[in-house]
């Protein structure tokens, strides 16, 4: 895809993984890691719960404007301008999800990217069981 940033969230006890957290995630060069910072209620920020309710892709092609809105954080501290969520569900309950961020400016996700992510999100739950 070649965003900024892709991470994997996700509410796991068996692997000590919580949500406020990153479990994985790659980054272009000069990128911030969002790891360890949790400052962020996830489950709280708008988009989360709209993930949660509609459980489906979300796509936002520019931060700025539009609903559901980003974490302030998100956009302030990370300079996240665009953003796609992906659900990741096991036995009916929305357990995490992957995010690509572009932090370079605003971005017009393309059918392949949003293709992508989907792919991707089945390929986690798939690993997860």
């Amino acid at each position: 895809m070649g965003a900024s940033r892709t991470t994997l969230r996700l509410d796991d006890p068996k692997y000590g993984f919580h949500i406020d957290d990153v479990v994985a995630e790659a980054l272009a060069p000069g990128e911030h890691s969002l790891r360890g910072q949790t400052s962020i209620n996830q489950r709280a920020a708008a988009t989360a719960q709209w993930v949660e309710k509609n459980r489906r892709l979300l796509v936002q092609s520019d931060l700025s404007r539009g609903e559901p809105s980003a974490p302030p954080a998100l956009i302030k501290l990370y300079g996240v301008r665009a953003q796609m969520l992906a659900p990741v569900e096991r036995e009916g309950r929305l357990d995490g999800w992957i995010s690509v961020h572009e932090a370079r400016g605003t971005h017009a996700w393309t059918e392949a990217e949003q293709a992508a992510l989907r792919k991707a999100a089945e390929q986690v739950r798939h690993e997860l069981g």
